[in-house]
């Protein structure tokens, strides 16, 4: 990291200072001027620290900076878990010291994270905004909290990951696909491996130990690879097994039918706006597809239909609906049922045929997801999972089966992405707006999380988050201002949950949801 923060300033025509006792890292080091211990009589602009994520070596080198450097010079610290007003404690003009977050690897990421530090001015925070624009980085700023903007909530995309697979949701590899079928770069398992398992659990232990978050406890399995010294790529083996190299994946599409099918009668019951776009797709796709657009119209329509989905609000259980439908359609027809809004478990239980109802996970665009979740319950038939698997395959989108929990994957573990930026909206970490460019440059999401909550719809991920609160704890509970996270509104979530009274608006304090450090 220090390496990678030399080379962009001296690419922006720095002349830069690098100081590290290693021999062999200063003959690695070029062009760039390289010292063994910190020198006097630099007259530098910024020294930028990136030494091990301990309190006890941070503190010595940041008092030895401060007496090398003069007063203008900005003191700042790489540090991606600890805090920085901690950092600058007994620094002589603490009110230079702030955090200059830069990710992993510097010279290619595009974002900065600049954190304020109880003590930081606004002329040392402008001034490190130029700094980062001189280097070609695009700078957020975010309040002197566990995690930042970035790590934090980027959190629960290993925590929900790595629960799902203790839940049996899917495999590894199916659980990578469907996040990648989602948008991210990189499925959570072959991230943490390129990380390193063992830098994720410190961070994970660290963070924990801090806040005491009972959302944030590090999962075991994690603490038992890295007992056994499987630490990802760079052991050879993490998550998976290197010894042959990087796993490939297949990420393509099914190959689209030859012809449209004349065979299959689909009925899409609703008209939320995923099932708006279903019914865009399937049209292409089925020479025969009607629409209901509400229950009360369900006596109106024939019932020859093959397929039945159930397009309703995406909020609201639907099993007493399914049930009423059961009755009214024969025992061949299958009915698909959103898997994020209602409980299967509880449905089967009610229905005559629960051979013949699919839950599926279809979260917000159609468009945006390429890889869906079918869900592979115990009462469902091989012939009523194999036609809702070629009726997604049909408009070009992969399907995997996973086990019947709350939120499946993608929902519990974007659901809680979103929910965690709402949080961090609230405890004033940084703005919705940096919280989202901070997101898609530093982690290369499709959407930043507040864009991606206000595209499923506020309402819906409090839906899918209750149900996963229900089972697996209140720690998992949704933050009160989703129920205001409107997906047409272009207006600061938190100021319409402050205006509306839904939550107190709230000045500094400490985050008790940090996140994941890169």
């Amino acid at each position: 990291m220090g390496a990678g923060i030399a080379a962009v300033a001296a690419l922006a025509g720095d002349s830069v200072a690098l100081v590290d006792p290693d021999p062999a890292a200063r003959e690695r080091a070029g062009h760039v001027e390289f010292y063994d211990t910190i020198p006097t009589g630099l007259d530098a602009e910024i020294a930028i620290e990136a030494v091990p994520e301990r309190l006890d070596v941070k503190r010595p080198v940041f008092a030895a900076l401060a007496t090398a450097l003069g007063p203008r010079a900005l003191l700042a610290t790489n540090t991606s878990s600890l805090s920085v007003s901690e950092i600058a404690e007994g620094v002589d003009h603490p009110e230079r010291v702030l955090g200059l977050h830069f990710f992993n690897p510097p010279v290619a990421m595009k974002l900065v994270e600049i954190v304020r530090g109880d003590a930081t001015s606004e002329e040392a925070i402008e001034r490190a905004r130029a700094i980062a624009t001189r280097f070609g980085k695009t700078a957020v700023v975010a309040a002197d909290t566990p995690g930042f903007i970035v790590n934090r909530v980027a959190r629960p995309f290993y925590l929900q990951a790595m629960r799902a697979y203790d839940a049996g949701v899917a495999t590894l590899e199916e659980l990578d696909l469907l996040a990648r079928g989602a948008g991210f770069r990189m499925g959570p398992f072959e991230l943490m491996d390129m990380i390193g398992l063992d830098v994720n659990l410190a961070t994970s232990e660290s963070i924990y130990e801090r806040t005491g978050a009972a959302r944030l406890a590090p999962v075991a399995l994690q603490l038992e690879l890295v007992q056994a010294g499987k630490l990802g790529r760079k052991s050879g083996a993490g998550f998976y097994d290197y010894s042959g190299g990087n796993p490939r994946h297949d990420d393509a599409p099914p190959p689209p039918p030859r012809e449209m099918n004349q065979d299959e009668r689909i009925l899409i019951v609703g008209l939320a706006n995923a099932a708006i776009e279903l019914r865009e797709a399937l049209d292409k796709a089925y020479a025969h597809v009607n629409v209901c657009e509400n229950a009360e119209a369900i006596d109106e329509v024939p019932l020859d239909s093959t397929t039945v989905i159930d397009g309703g609000d995406g909020v609201s259980d639907r099993g007493a609906f399914i049930a009423e439908l059961d009755t009214l359609f024969p025992p061949e027809t299958v009915i698909l049922v959103d898997a994020y809004a209602t409980d299967l478990g509880a449905l089967a239980k009610r229905l005559r045929h629960p051979e013949r109802m699919v839950g599926f996970g279809l979260l917000g665009s159609l468009a945006r997801q390429s890889v869906i979740e079918i869900v592979d319950a115990e009462e469902t038939s091989d012939d009523a999972l194999e036609l809702a698997q070629e009726l997604f395959e049909s408009i070009g989108k992969r399907v995997v089966l996973v086990g019947d929990s709350p939120g499946l994957f993608l929902g519990r573990t974007i659901g809680s992405i979103v929910n965690e930026a709402v949080c961090a909206v609230q405890d004033e970490v940084a703005t919705p707006d940096d919280i989202d460019l901070a997101m898609r440059l530093g982690t290369n999401y499709p959407l930043g999380p507040i864009a991606w909550g206000r595209e499923i719809g506020g309402d819906r991920v409090v839906r899918i988050l209750q149900r996963l609160a229900g089972a697996e704890g209140a720690a998992f509970a949704p933050h009160r201002a989703l129920w205001v996270l409107d997906v047409e509104s272009e207006q600061d979530p938190m100021d319409v949950a402050v205006a509306e009274g839904v939550v107190e608006s709230k000045s500094g304090g400490g985050s008790i949801y940090p996140g994941m450090p890169f």
